[in-house]
């Protein structure tokens, strides 16, 4: 009756891993550097308060953002 096998939808032959895209593989300078960092700025932060104070270091972390952000801003990049 039929005249062979019935296809499958593409849908279905698809494996549920293909919606997410290729898999990117993350380098050794990012997996080591990007901790670093991190425990590199905590570092630098409860320095900043061990030196100065509580109040002291957040007025110096505003100002850190505020100029950071601006910076961000006028560089008009996209993430």
């Amino acid at each position: 009756m039929s005249d062979g096998p019935r296809r499958r939808r593409k849908s279905w032959l698809k494996s549920q891993s293909d919606s997410f895209g290729p898999i990117k593989q993350v380098g050794i300078a990012v997996s080591i550097g990007l901790p670093l960092l991190v425990v590199g700025v905590l570092m630098l932060a409860l320095l900043i308060v061990s030196l100065v104070g509580i109040e002291t270091s957040l007025w110096i972390l505003a100002g850190v953002l505020l100029v950071a952000g601006l910076a961000a801003a006028l560089s008009g990049r996209v993430i």
